[in-house]
């Protein structure tokens, strides 16, 4: 029924134990503008608004509610509205039937608020701040300013919160949305446009007892429970399942159900799993909408809100194609989820987790290559009807190279790897097959999917390649990208025949055993590049100057990561080539005691070859070469520019 029908039936009576009125509470902007605007949609476009249940019992004629209250308040102030606006004060009588027993106050403003009312034509003028916001609504300026108001009333929650409602409902925040529509009356006192499904609750008895159980928690509702009812109410609006006839399939039946089974094996120890939707539910939309055809900017700007702010997505990110997405893939996830398995390295990527699912719904915050990761996995689910776990590990192996190779760390970034997932994931069923006999149209990570592309075909000229290659990607050096490996081994990518699995396991081996830390490589590392051909492998970082010395800076690789770069540099690689072949024959110690000094060496590169441990003074690497004639090491990776910073550095001739 609608709230014109209910109060013809009853009188509607907000009980005292409830609490105030908070739609209209300042802080609740956006669900006050979410709930106008369905109804103003609902109105305008002439299509049936249904709000969910109303329920409570009836004593004396007075039904008082046990749910509802928001609601209905909410629609008593559109009632009054319209009726004052469209001069249908012969209606306010019946509008007398609702009342608030909370506080006296509270109900003597709504008998006020009835009786004496307000002339919409001769409304104060609205008061604005320095900026042009509005900070004195005309229609709340206007009841204050009026001789019935008592002051003391602002004091009063509801009525504070019920002139914010009414400011809502007439301010040019919502482009004067109610004022705009013509002959709103029949369409609630009539037509009946905005309905609710009310159930009175029979011998039953509306005790306090009752109403403490039912708000025994004193929370209000979480984010993911206000978005979870407005998303219902838009899907219901828009009529996105109106094919749907069996209840069971529908989201509401869904998220309440299968869908929230599937988020209780995530559930964190406080929030339950209100954290944990919100986190794959965002991850979701914010894949799709890098998908979508929508203004570039605008979309890009909506996923960074989403990504630095999960709990900040709304029914209207949606539209019908990212619906469907939606609960297809939480489908999918509720019923394979448990036979996801991956067991390969995936680095800080998973964590302790088996699947990209838990590490979205578990992690602290949601990243940019997590949900990449994870939108791999879902459409390996979506577009293949059964699991298979060599298949599935092949697939998300070629997209961790890709994500783990790849810059992306920004909306743009996030949706040219995403747009490139989606094309690949065609052949997620047998990733290596499809990239072997397909072009790749999308111009991401470009490098990297040529390197797929090259291994794919070794693969598919012998499968068991596939094992030195995947153990070449896990070293820690490596990481996905082997194609300085390829280099050490000097593989033709012209000529898939001259692969060979034994060079690559020699190379392998070395990788795993010298290069495997984190962060740096041994200064015996260093000492055995300085044995590789010229010598002059330090030349490769920017010169800078070492005003302290007089002499320009130098650095003897300055980590890990600097060392992968140094890798790819195409005049530098030849020294790690050089001295990682000469590793797969002979250990490290051995290729620098059994170096010899050419005639024109300088003498400071001979000490730093043959005295061991020299080159820990230099904690960050660098050195100072003064026209080869010496070098001095510096402590740290600067000092200060005057004698006591030259004392610092040490010299060797």
């Amino acid at each position: 029924m609608s709230f014109w029908q209910l109060l013809q039936l009853h009188k509607i009576e907000i009980p005292i134990i409830q609490r105030d009125y908070a739609q209209g509470r300042e802080d609740k902007s956006e669900i006050r503008q979410r709930f106008l605007n369905s109804i103003f949609s609902a109105l305008s476009l002439n299509k049936p608004l249904e709000l969910d249940f109303i329920y409570g019992s009836v004593i004396d004629d007075f039904m008082q509610p046990l749910d509802g209250q928001q609601r209905l308040t909410t629609l008593f102030l559109l009632h009054w509205y319209v009726a004052y606006k469209e001069d249908k004060l012969a209606g306010k009588a019946i509008l007398e039937n609702f009342t608030y027993e909370t506080r006296t106050t509270s109900r003597e403003f709504c008998i006020e608020l009835i009786q004496k009312g307000i002339n919409f034509k001769n409304l104060l003028e609205t008061d604005f701040d320095k900026n042009g916001v509005p900070k004195n609504n005309q229609l709340s300026k206007t009841i204050i300013d009026s001789p019935w108001f008592f002051l003391s009333w602002k004091k009063d929650p509801t009525i504070k919160a019920m002139l914010v409602m009414l400011d809502a409902i007439n301010q040019k925040a919502t482009d004067k949305k109610f004022e705009n529509i013509k002959d709103l009356w029949p369409k609630f006192t009539e037509d009946h446009t905005i309905t609710f499904n009310y159930i009175e609750l029979k011998d039953f008895g509306l005790s306090d007892d009752l109403y403490i159980k039912m708000n025994a928690r004193g929370k209000p509702l979480t984010d993911f429970e206000n978005f979870k009812a407005s998303f219902e109410n838009k899907i219901k609006i828009e009529f996105w399942e109106k094919e749907i006839t069996n209840p069971t399939e529908k989201f509401a039946h869904k998220i309440d159900t299968i869908w929230t089974d599937l988020f209780w094996t995530v559930k964190d120890g406080d929030n339950l799993t209100d954290s944990p939707s919100i986190k794959i539910i965002s991850s979701i939309l914010m894949s799709c909408l890098s998908l979508s055809e929508k203004d570039k900017d605008s979309k890009e700007r909506r996923i960074r809100e989403i990504l630095n702010q999960p709990n900040v997505i709304k029914p209207e990110d949606f539209d019908f194609n990212s619906f469907c997405y939606l609960k297809e893939a939480l489908d999918a996830y509720s019923s394979i989820k448990d036979k996801i398995q991956l067991d390969f390295n995936l680095w800080s990527y998973l964590n302790n987790e088996i699947n990209f699912f838990d590490t979205i719904a578990k992690g602290d915050k949601i990243e940019y290559q997590k949900i990449v990761l994870f939108y791999a996995q879902t459409q390996y689910l979506l577009n293949n009807e059964e699991i298979d776990n060599t298949n599935f590990s092949d697939w998300i192996r070629v997209v961790r190279n890709i994500v783990v190779n790849s810059t992306i760390d920004s909306a743009e970034t996030f949706t040219g790897a995403i747009r490139l997932i989606n094309e690949l994931s065609i052949g997620s069923k047998d990733i290596y097959r499809y990239l072997s006999e397909n072009s790749i149209k999308s111009e991401f990570a470009k490098d990297q999917v040529k390197e797929e592309i090259i291994k794919s075909r070794i693969i598919g000229f012998d499968d068991t390649y596939k094992g030195i290659i995947f153990k070449t990607e896990d070293t820690n050096f490596c990481r996905g990208r082997i194609t300085f490996a390829f280099d050490c081994i000097e593989f033709d990518k012209n000529s898939i025949g001259s692969f060979s699995s034994d060079k690559l396991s020699k190379i392998e081996k070395v990788l795993q055993y010298h290069l495997s830390d984190d962060n740096d490589i041994s200064n015996d590392f260093r000492r055995g590049l300085f044995t590789i051909d010229d010598n002059h492998f330090y030349n490769y970082w920017d010169t800078s100057w070492l005003y302290a010395v007089g002499a320009p800076k130098r650095c003897m690789i300055g980590s890990i990561n600097d060392l992968k770069s140094f890798a790819y540099k195409s005049n530098f690689k030849k020294y790690l080539i050089g001295l990682l072949q000469k590793l797969t024959e002979k250990g490290l110690d051995e290729i620098i005691e059994g170096y010899e000094i050419p005639n024109d060496m300088p003498n400071w590169k001979k000490r730093l070859i043959k005295e061991k441990g020299l080159l820990d003074y230099s904690k960050k690497h660098y050195i100072a070469i003064k026209e080869d004639e010496c070098c001095w090491l510096i402590p740290e990776s600067k000092v200060a520019n005057n004698k006591e910073g030259a004392k610092k550095c040490k010299s060797i001739k």
